[in-house]
């Protein structure tokens, strides 16, 4: 099973990855496109930039990959043929640059991950847990959790 690409944030002037948050997701879910897996680590089809500032987050960066269908009369057929088009920002918010993600509610947990060698390059670590917690697009709680039992174990294990 191959580990999948995160979403990377910008949070007070660093970059982190998440733990497995798509904000994008929730407002994907509201539109009409079949994304096309960029690569087995990247099954979702698409990938993000995001910056916290002020509180609120805002996509600034996005690629993707979409499926168009080739149809007659727009009939479902399971043997359908399709293109891929790389997508853009653009594409998905026309003639904007920083969007703000109002349409998100929920949690966002940022990491600094560090890869450790060894046989298993899957295996990644942090240190430190950043949880912050949405309303429509703004902050409404932050946590900092250290991550002392997996962090200090793996590293000496190396």
């Amino acid at each position: 099973m191959t580990a999948q690409t995160p979403e990377e944030f910008i949070y007070k002037g660093k970059r982190y990855q998440s733990l497995y948050a798509e904000p994008l997701d929730q407002y994907l879910q509201k539109q009409n496109f079949e994304f096309q897996p960029i690569a087995s680590s990247c099954w979702r089809g698409y990938s993000g930039l995001w910056v916290i500032s002020d509180n609120k987050l805002f996509l600034t960066h996005f690629s993707g990959a979409i499926r168009i269908y080739q149809t007659e009369k727009n009939e479902f057929s399971p043997d359908r043929s399709y293109e891929i088009k790389n997508i853009s920002l653009n594409y998905l918010f026309p003639n904007q640059q920083n969007v703000f993600a109002k349409w998100f509610s929920g949690e966002i947990k940022l990491v600094k991950r560090i890869k450790l060698s060894g046989d298993n390059y899957h295996d990644t670590v942090y240190k430190n847990l950043i949880q912050l917690t949405f309303e429509k697009g703004i902050i409404v709680n932050e946590e900092i959790r250290e991550n002392k039992r997996s962090f200090f174990s793996k590293w000496f294990y190396f």
